[in-house]
């Protein structure tokens, strides 16, 4: 059991009232917003204590179920609020911050994910849609009192760095930051995750440690972090293809079985299956929708606006690599409107985790909180 474990990790992808206004000013609390359809967005606004801003920062979600808060469950003892950084280290640097739910999901006190979704409405959840919902935010927040004459940023994580730049492409954005950056499009995205690729990323980080790419028998004897003797396995059993070397190719081997069934459930829109087999709640609609859409490799370049991509080398998530290709892609475009930061050992969070254990903000979420300053 430990074996498949190890062998699995990293394949996952991957978290009512108006506000009163015055006539100068916008405060802080539940914003519900009509959008093309008028489906009512719930989400926080958080002000800073002028309750005016120059910078509206509209965090765009990643996949699945999330909301306003995205409270989550660290231990029997301990419970965590996501958006809390983000609201403190927003406001404090001047800047409004806002966050909403998923279409269909609303908040709950039951954890360990504190999120309540409703089945039905939760199938409107497809990134078409999400587009649209996050253009109805935008055209309605920027003109608050206290937002009228705020940039807009958007701060797009992971499925939301597909989102964020479709967003301006169809509504006035004044830059976009891009964490846990995607490249290509989703289902590329997820072929990489299921064929080995994602679990490279985790092996590269542990066992590479002449950052050649693959793992070599050496190498993983020497076991610097001890994890292969934590989980109990030896290269004859991770070495698939009995080529001598550990590299994507025997993760594909090993993935194979659980890889058929996802896209087994994927082609014929098995719903259960997903949403109980799936490491995040989605749906067949979802899947089929992002068959649809484009890739940042396309997207991105149409866009002059400033875009800041902050990423990690540990992202199993979605591979640096991609990262690479915009820089290189955008210089040989001669656009200079690309800025990227890349973390050493930073996963798809930015260590987040690191804070919520310790207290101390990694040094790439930091650079998340700066980053609108310029723009």
């Amino acid at each position: 059991m430990k074996k498949l474990w190890f062998c699995l990790l990293g394949t996952i992808l991957l978290l009512c009232g108006c506000a009163s206004l015055s006539t100068r000013t916008t405060e802080s609390g539940i914003q519900i917003i009509p959008s093309f359809d008028d489906y009512p967005i719930q989400g926080m606004l958080a002000m800073p204590e002028a309750k005016t801003a120059e910078t509206l920062i509209i965090f765009v979600n990643g996949s699945g179920p999330n909301t306003y808060d995205n409270k989550r469950q660290l231990d029997e003892n301990r419970n965590f609020t996501y958006f809390d950084l983000f609201r403190e280290e927003f406001t404090k640097r001047g800047s409004a911050f806002f966050s909403y739910n998923t279409r269909g999901v609303t908040t709950s006190e039951e954890p360990p994910d504190f999120t309540d979704v409703d089945d039905e409405l939760y199938r409107q959840y497809i990134p078409q849609t999400s587009v649209k919902d996050v253009v109805a935010m935008v055209e309605y927040l920027k003109k608050k009192p206290g937002l009228k004459h705020a940039k807009i940023i958007l701060l797009g994580w992971s499925e939301g760095t597909l989102i964020a730049p479709l967003v301006a492409k169809e509504t006035h954005i004044d830059g976009l930051i891009l964490c846990g950056y995607m490249y290509d499009d989703m289902m590329t995205i997820l072929d990489w995750q299921q064929t080995g690729g994602s679990s490279m990323v985790f092996y590269r980080n542990y066992f590479d440690y002449d950052k050649d790419g693959i793992v070599s028998p050496e190498e993983f004897a020497e076991d610097k972090n001890g994890v292969a003797q934590y989980f109990g396995i030896t290269y004859d059993y991770m070495d698939q293809n009995k080529d001598g070397i550990l590299d994507e190719a025997d993760f594909a081997i090993m993935l194979e079985p659980t890889k058929n069934e996802l896209y087994k459930a994927i082609e014929e829109g098995d719903r259960e299956y997903l949403k109980n087999n799936y490491g995040v709640y989605l749906t067949p609609e979802w899947f089929a929708a992002h068959k649809q859409m484009p890739a940042n490799r396309e997207i991105l370049p149409q866009l002059d606006i400033p875009i800041h991509i902050i990423h990690g080398t540990f992202d199993q998530n979605s591979s640096v690599e991609g990262v690479y290709a915009t820089q290189e892609l955008f210089k040989k475009l001669g656009k200079n409107n690309l800025t990227v930061s890349v973390y050493e050992g930073y996963d798809h969070d930015l260590n987040y985790m690191d804070y919520v254990l310790t207290g101390e903000i990694p040094e790439g979420l930091k650079a998340v909180f700066e980053a609108g300053m310029g723009m």
